[in-house]
């Protein structure tokens, strides 16, 4: 269903109204892009819903406050008993069945002041794979889409990409039920929310297909939780569903520094009004300087379904993918020991819908690598093959069994 919205904001946190150097801009548009640049998964951690508030969350969940979740208490390969919560109805429990989570995509129109240019992602894009706009082309895809998927050999059915790693990151407890989390196949798209980007808080860059921007992630996200999805709440949009919101080839620098670039993506959670809400950012990337497109969102979006107040706690594990040594992580974060162009080899899944366009879902780590035993698809440790053993202990050096 689509709706109209128009609204124009200004991104201009605090300290960003100053003036700052013009060769910013100018030397963003006088770059040459030759390669692509480097995608950086980021792993914010939510400063007021996370662990912490997680009684709070059960309770606000249980009076359907919020979207739907269950709490695992999970004995690990440690020896110790780790607690956390998920996005649906526990697989562990009995009476498996569909659990439908309302979304919203949130269409979000750039305008750089730098100069001047907007990155739509409502209107047809040239360099789109068939010329479609970017929010078309993500409502068509498999993350919306059901497509027959088979994991580690095992037919899981046709469903939703998220709704199948789900499947079958618990298939042990599942195979052979109706149990789903899904999102609407039509879900709710939003008309377009103008946004004007300061140039203090932005750059505009030359692509290889069309240009690009790059936007401060700390400003943008403390956008976010106090305008942005406050401003929505007149259409629906709140604690009891999940807005994803979407760019054109806008991504994401770090720590107010635009060489530490670049974020596609992102998931969070806040108390929204003192109840718990969350969302995603997601870039669909169609400037070719950073090759994104549903591969980012798939990550995204698995992460905010097995972790969405972005602090699961898991044995603290690392050396793979994105975290690599000597770092480490404590969360369960699903996408992160198998983000892209890391040393951990990854097996993607690449997908050509109806409209003609070839997705690329990103592989997933299971429930089981990060606690163990496996309990997922085909015995695995991923929904693609690549994890055969649960993550190894001590970290640093992690890896994995």
């Amino acid at each position: 269903m689509m709706r109209k919205l128009h609204v124009t904001l200004l991104l201009c946190g605090t300290l960003l109204c100053t003036a700052t150097p013009n060769g910013w801009a100018q030397a963003a548009n006088s770059t040459t892009s030759s390669q692509k640049f480097k995608i950086i998964y980021i792993n914010p951690r939510s400063k007021d819903a996370g662990p912490q508030a997680m009684s709070l969350i059960r309770r606000q969940a249980a009076g359907a406050q919020t979207i739907a979740l269950w709490k695992y208490s999970q004995l690990a390969y440690d020896g110790k008993t780790y607690t956390g919560m998920m996005v649906g109805r526990s697989p562990f429990a009995n009476g498996h069945r569909i659990t439908t989570i309302p979304t919203f995509i949130v269409p979000v129109i750039i305008t750089m002041r730098d100069t001047g240019e907007v990155f739509d992602p409502t209107t047809p894009d040239a360099c789109t794979p068939n010329g479609d706009s970017v929010d078309n082309v993500v409502v068509q895809s498999p993350l919306f889409l059901p497509v027959d998927f088979i994991m580690n050999g095992v037919d899981i059915g046709s469903a939703q990409y998220l709704d199948a790693f789900q499947r079958a990151n618990f298939w042990t407890k599942v195979q052979g039920t109706p149990y789903h989390t899904v999102f609407s196949t039509s879900p709710t798209v939003l008309g377009g929310i103008n946004v004007s980007v300061a140039i203090s808080a932005g750059l505009t860059m030359a692509g290889l297909c069309r240009d690009a921007a790059i936007i401060d992630q700390i400003d943008w996200d403390n956008f976010v939780q106090t305008n942005l999805i406050p401003s929505l709440a007149s259409m629906g949009v709140g604690p009891a569903n999940f807005p994803q919101i979407v760019f054109d080839s806008v991504a994401l620098y770090l720590n107010h520094d635009p060489n530490q670039c670049c974020a596609l993506g992102y998931h969070n959670a806040f108390l929204n009004g003192g109840v718990f809400q969350t969302y995603s950012v997601n870039m669909y990337d169609t400037s070719g300087d950073f090759g994104g497109d549903t591969s980012v969102m798939s990550h995204e979006i698995a992460e905010w379904m097995d972790d969405p107040n972005t602090g699961n706690p898991v044995p603290i594990w690392g050396g793979e993918g994105q975290v690599t040594v000597p770092n480490c992580q404590n969360n369960l974060e699903v996408g992160d020991p198998l983000s892209p162009g890391f040393s951990t080899a990854t097996n993607p899944f690449s997908i050509l819908a109806s409209n003609g366009v070839t997705y690329t879902l990103q592989e997933l780590a299971f429930y089981g690598w990060f606690l163990g035993p496996s309990l997922g698809a085909g015995g695995g440790f991923s929904d693609n093959g690549t994890f055969h053993g649960h993550a190894k202990e001590p970290c640093p050096p992690g890896g994995t069994n």
